[in-house]
């Protein structure tokens, strides 16, 4: 029995309903945050023995066997379990001043938990379900008190028919697998896993419980679905091709992951233009930003892999901003509704939906600029005109967020105080994006493993 490895999985669902009595106390987000830091910590102190049960397969310990089904960590399992828990810590932390967003505490353990053992769990058929239901539990966060009903509803929606689509791909895989030759299988698992993703991740034409999400519900619980959601199918098609080498391997899958990034990113800059309010365009930056990933993997390279898995570590703090700074606009003025908060009013609160704005769509000085950068020189001999549009698409996310800050006050009531947590949570957040800047050489080049699992199970041939 690896009785570290099931302590691992345990503890969320342990720590989850010690925290819910303290839910509406300081307490919880401090000691939520100590959950998923602790099990960070947990997984890197710990002295996992690598275990080679075949030839093509190391484990970091042995097996966890639970009711006859295999539960393996990988270094590349470590790695995704750290991003993700570590960026729930840094959610939880910035959910404190917020009543409205309590119901995050518990749930995002849970819902943390659960995609875990989807991640860890094989076959990857049982695991669907888990993460499935963990993407679903996620909506009971969205639907807390005074939320935004209509985001909510459609994430729901979004959520359950993506789970049904990864259940069917499973099954289409398996029967992949045991009928080889028969390029039905293949074709439907790579058609089902593409609706997943379109339906998950809010690529167009799903994109619009995204957006409602930021503009009308609880923005830290928002940024921990899309998070969760964004990163967790990164890894979730690691564990793919883990179990399905042949997976990666087919000529539409580097296409496919291609055409979604690039659908992401400029659907995002055009149809940004229409829209007013911080949330709607902050939901928009989001969903290019990750397109920026999606596209970065999809090149099929091991430079676009490296990329790519960078990329997962960058956005979580423009992310931070982003959500911190809309739940901050929605206590002054009290409603979701976009209403205008002048400089002189809350000028941390502007600072910090306009920093973590420009953040999202990859201006320097910040850290994300590197990652567009480097993307910008990859495709450049090869693919010209798709680098100057995703140029122009940062100029056209820019050109929204400065019409936003510039638009002419409309009549509000009045605004309550600025929180004086912005203060302290603004100064923090950009010297966390500086501090990023300077040690973003030494964080690329741990992200190494992740591109190493993708080249060790041969998807660039």
């Amino acid at each position: 029995m690896n009785f570290p490895l099931l302590i691992l999985l345990a503890v969320p669902f342990l720590a989850a309903p010690v925290i819910y009595p303290l839910r509406r106390t300081p307490l919880a987000a401090a000691f939520s945050a100590a959950v998923a830091i602790a099990l960070v910590g947990f997984m890197w102190i710990v002295p996992w023995p690598v275990i080679t049960p075949r030839p093509d397969q190391a484990t970091l310990g042995a097996p966890l066997v639970l009711l006859g089904r295999s539960l393996r960590l990988t270094e590349a399992d470590r790695w995704a379990l750290s991003t993700l828990w570590g960026g729930a810590a840094l959610l939880f932390l910035t959910a404190w001043p917020f009543r409205f967003e309590r119901r995050l505490y518990p749930l995002g353990l849970v819902a943390g938990g659960l995609w875990t053992i989807g991640l860890l769990l094989r076959p990857i058929s049982l695991g669907t379900f888990f993460t499935g239901a963990a993407a679903l539990l996620l909506a009971l966060a969205l639907l807390g008190e005074g939320h935004g009903m209509e985001g909510a509803t459609q994430y729901l929606i979004a959520a359950s028919l993506g789970f049904l689509a990864w259940v069917t791909a499973a099954w289409a895989a398996e029967q992949a697998t045991l009928n080889p030759g028969q390029p039905l299988w293949t074709t439907l698992t790579m058609l089902l896993i593409g609706i997943a993703m379109v339906l998950w991740l809010g690529v167009w034409p799903a994109y619009r419980w995204v957006l409602l999400l930021f503009a009308e519900g609880a923005p830290v619980g928002a940024a921990f679905t899309v998070f969760l959601l964004n990163c967790g199918t990164w890894f979730w098609l690691l564990a793919w091709a883990q179990e399905f080498p042949w997976l990666p391997q087919l000529p539409g899958w580097s296409a496919g992951l291609q055409a979604m990034g690039i659908l992401m990113m400029l659907s995002s800059a055009v149809l940004a233009l229409a829209e007013r309010g911080w949330g709607l365009i902050g939901g928009y930056a989001w969903l290019a930003s990750s397109g920026l990933s999606w596209l970065a993997l999809g090149l099929g390279t091991v430079e676009g892999i490296h990329l790519s898995a960078w990329t997962l570590w960058v956005r979580i703090i423009a992310l931070l901003g982003l959500a911190f700074g809309l739940a901050a606009h929605r206590r002054m003025s009290g409603s979701t509704e976009s209403g205008r908060i002048s400089l002189d009013q809350g000028p941390w609160v502007i600072a910090l939906l306009l920093g973590s704005g420009m953040a999202l769509i990859d201006v320097p000085p910040f850290a994300s600029f590197t990652a567009r950068w480097a993307l910008t020189r990859l495709l450049l001999p090869s693919r010209p005109i798709l680098s100057l549009a995703w140029i122009g698409s940062t100029g056209l996310l820019g050109w929204a967020l400065l019409r936003e800050l510039t638009r002419p006050r409309e009549e509000t009531p009045p605004l309550r105080p600025m929180p004086r947590s912005a203060v302290w949570f603004g100064i923090a957040w950009w010297t966390a994006e500086l501090l990023l800047l300077f040690i973003s050489p030494w964080l690329g080049s741990q992200l190494r493993p992740l591109a190493d699992a993708w080249i060790h199970l041969s998807p660039l041939e």
